[in-house]
């Protein structure tokens, strides 16, 4: 089966479903499509770019990603492009990928590049319009306007270590405790969503479609 994986920058893949995409990936082909290039907000050198982009092939060589789409859509600026022009790119290759499961950036959050990914993902998986059958969004971690109402738990006891390894490949990205992005922050977070379900470690999803033959 085909899985689509959106990301806002590159990293909200790792960060959000790591452990979720290891486990797909075991059985099902893993294609991550990345918005924007992810670091012109935050640097001025182009090089950084193109070292975000090995940075996010060696993360999702560990993951198992199948396939790769970076559009290079400006970092934070999502705002600024209309939103027509990402809806075309994402029905490109939803078209081309044909998933069956589309995960998205959460809709809760501070940041608007993640919420306009989700806006846009709602109208390109639209059941009229395309092939996929089950959309859920993933919870990046960080400040929030509400907090994140999981409705789907991954059990990723097992795939805990790859979701670690993965991020730490994003090596500017890995910060200090009590950094929501720090490596304890992001262990007591699935040790958290696991509590929550009777688990020992999850990731947390919110389903926003499924449709069942």
């Amino acid at each position: 089966m085909n899985i689509l994986v959106l990301a806002a920058h590159p990293d909200d893949e790792s960060i959000g479903m790591g452990g979720t995409i290891k486990k797909l990936s075991k059985k099902n082909n893993i294609h991550l499509c990345v918005l924007t290039e992810g670091v012109s907000a935050q640097y001025n050198d182009k090089k950084m770019i193109l070292e975000r982009k090995n940075e996010c092939k060696k993360s999702g060589k560990i993951l198992g990603i199948k396939s790769y789409t970076f559009v290079d859509f400006p970092d934070m600026k999502l705002d600024s492009i209309h939103h027509l022009e990402i809806n075309k790119e994402l029905e490109k290759i939803i078209s081309k990928f044909k998933p069956k499961i589309v995960y998205s950036p959460p809709s809760h959050d501070l940041n608007k590049d993640h919420r306009l990914v989700f806006d846009s993902t709602l109208v390109v998986t639209r059941p009229f319009s395309s092939s996929v059958k089950q959309v859920l969004s993933y919870e990046c971690p960080g400040p929030v306007k509400q907090p994140f109402r999981p409705t789907v738990y991954q059990n990723i006891e097992k795939e805990f270590s790859y979701k670690l390894e993965a991020f730490k490949m994003y090596k500017s990205e890995v910060m200090k405790f009590p950094h929501p992005r720090s490596i304890e922050a992001i262990e007591n977070l699935a040790i958290q969503r696991g509590v929550e379900c009777s688990l020992k470690k999850a990731e947390a999803f919110q389903l926003i479609r499924s449709i069942i033959d």
